[in-house]
């Protein structure tokens, strides 16, 4: 009889239960982040600027942009971030693979936090291959383990909505306290969390829990005040998000159009890879150009149509309003920032699109009688999301697409290393990513107007003059390519238009250079100022100033291109005649770091 009881049981399946598909989505969300991700990368961009409010933070010195030579209170980005790189790297020290390593920890959290909310949404099944989904997509992995904001935001935007699911459900003081808490510290870590704080509102009173939305609110209100009140006397001294917002609001109903064509065009490429942006903007072909924008409204529509469906259904609501209500506030905010505000939404998307292609397949059973059963419509629906993101995924997993890259910023790294080891004239740098040269080199940084940032005029010459004059700038470095359909920046019109104010001492390539170095003659600066330390940069002060961690071997490989040639020209001299002939690649060049009448001394081990 037993036996016979046996032979009736269905089969156990391992993966349907909890701890074993939260580990594999684990395992999988974390694998995807290594192969994607470059854990030796520097802080870039925004990344660098929260870096140095974290060192800023992590010192002592208080919210301030130590960057800067006037060092002023920072009040653009919010502080959040910036307080966990400061807590860990007081425990670290400033470390590049740190940084990285937290962000890959929030992403896993984010990754299992979005799959238990699957599960409360869908079968198990389903909620699997959404898990799955999720853990290899191809932006949510390479993003995630970047030193960015957006992997501590996914992380607080996921838990908050399966706070807010839980406490709409269940009711009580203290989840509608902590939902408050953590709607709070969304907002402290991206401002652009204003859409899910109002989805979580409007969720709560939809279903009639309205002393649990005012607790929250307040409670959040309360939370984020100090910040508001930190904007209010800080936001005044320099440019913030709200500035931002009103200097680019001429052409609000252009701009509402331009923004939402963008978004249709992204939101497809957030799941199987950059298909419409590569045909739209890299290589651009008319007939290619208009099969991807047909795609992307097709793409577009079913996830669109999907939010609709899941809006009228109560445990769905919150995957539609998140993303309704953000991309409302996207389409008024005069930057795109190349589709990385998509990035936290991912998890809505995948749902949309299971939503919208459900749909689809169960009018393709009424229209061509498809063999599929009704309850396995929404597992095919999301296993068909899994495979298109698969694609892309694997090749960027396959060609190592960041790491590719990060290569490109190796003239930035060349021109920084020049400036640590050979920049002796003390004062600051005038560029356009002073937290960058700050983080690289130890030194002082600043950068003009720009029209870059909407509302803002590119920098007169004349203006350069007196910022150059009032900081008493000791090199102008201009980068003029480093990430696509960058513009001409004023820094390059100024050295062209005053040509007798500077003199080139460095550039990445000898003709056309894309980045280059300017020393600003000692006829046109006041004296010498902006340096952390008294003493000039020799190789000495600049490992004093102990500039960003993962950098250091960063300054070396700069330099490689440099040290090749010099070895070309000094080779039977230096390594001796048993390797004549051989090519330089051959050796390993290892920096001593010594100097003597302006030499740098080299050793070389031999060839392989």
């Amino acid at each position: 009889m037993r036996a016979v009881a046996c032979a009736g049981r269905r089969p156990a399946r391992p993966f349907t239960r909890p701890a074993v598909s939260a580990c594999l989505i684990a395992v999988v969300a974390a694998l995807a982040m290594l192969g994607q991700g470059d854990f030796t990368a520097a802080p870039r961009y925004d990344g660098a600027g929260y870096a140095v409010l974290a060192r800023s933070l992590a010192s002592g010195t208080g919210y301030r942009a130590i960057d800067h030579p006037d060092r002023p209170r920072h009040a653009h980005f919010p502080p959040g971030y910036p307080v966990l790189l400061a807590f860990v790297w007081s425990v670290t020290g400033p470390s590049a693979l740190a940084a990285h390593l937290v962000s890959c920890l929030c992403t896993v959290g984010a990754t299992l936090a979005a799959w238990w909310w699957f599960r409360g949404i869908y079968p198990r099944d389903v909620a699997l291959a959404l898990g799955l989904a999720l853990a290899l997509n191809w932006a949510w992995a390479r993003t995630g383990s970047a030193i960015q904001s957006e992997p501590l935001y996914m992380l607080l935007s996921q838990v908050t909505i399966v706070a807010a699911v839980r406490a709409a459900a269940r009711g009580g003081v203290g989840r509608s306290l902590a939902l408050g808490g953590l709607l709070a510290a969304c907002l402290l870590t991206r401002q652009i969390a204003i859409g899910l704080v109002l989805a979580v509102l409007l969720d709560l009173c939809l279903r009639r829990r309205w002393s649990m939305a005012l607790s929250a609110a307040v409670v959040s209100a309360l939370v984020i005040s100090p910040w508001l009140a930190w904007l209010v006397v800080v936001g005044g001294e320099q440019r913030t998000q709200a500035g931002l917002l009103f200097a680019g609001s001429s052409g609000l109903p252009g701009r509402i159009v331009s923004q939402a064509w963008f978004y249709l065009q992204r939101i497809p490429d957030q799941i199987t890879g950059p298909v419409v942006e590569v045909a739209t903007i890299i290589r651009r072909t008319a007939g290619v150009e208009r099969l991807a924008n047909l795609w992307a409204l097709v793409f577009s529509g079913v996830v669109i149509a999907g939010w609709l469906v899941a809006v009228r259904r109560q445990r769905r609501r919150l995957a539609a309003l998140f993303p309704m209500m953000t991309l409302a506030w996207l389409l008024i905010w005069p930057y795109t920032e190349a589709g990385r505000f998509l990035i936290p939404l991912v998890p809505c998307l995948l749902i949309g699109a299971v939503e919208g292609m459900t749909g689809l397949v169960r009018w393709g059973k009424r229209s061509f009688g498809l063999g599929i059963p009704d309850r396995r419509v929404s597992f095919f629906a999301a296993v068909l999301i899994l495979v298109l993101s698969l694609p892309y995924s694997g090749y960027s997993i396959i060609t190592g697409r960041a790491r590719a890259r990060d290569a490109g910023n190796r003239a930035f790294d060349a021109a920084c290393a020049w400036l640590a080891w050979h920049g002796d004239r003390p004062g600051p740098i005038l560029t356009r990513h002073p937290g960058e040269v700050f983080l690289a080199t130890g030194r002082q940084a600043l950068e003009v107007s720009t029209s870059e940032r909407r509302g803002e005029p590119d920098a007169s010459p004349d203006a350069i003059a007196r910022t150059i004059a009032r900081h008493r700038v000791a090199y102008v470095l201009i980068d003029e390519d480093r990430y696509l359909g960058a513009p001409s920046g004023p820094l390059g019109r100024f050295v062209a238009e005053r040509p007798q104010r500077v003199r080139k001492v460095w550039s990445s390539e000898p003709e056309g250079p894309a980045v280059a170095i300017y020393e600003v003659l000692p006829e046109h600066r006041a004296g010498a100022a902006g340096l952390l330390e008294p003493t000039s940069l020799t190789h000495r002060s600049f490992l004093r100033s102990r500039p960003f961690e993962s950098q250091c071997p960063v300054v070396l490989v700069a330099m490689e291109a440099q040290l090749r040639q010099w070895c070309r020209a000094h080779l039977d001299w230096f390594v001796g005649p048993a390797t004549n002939g051989l090519p330089c690649d051959h050796f390993v060049l290892d920096l001593v770091g010594l100097r003597f009448g302006g030499v740098l001394l080299l050793a070389g081990s031999g060839c392989p």
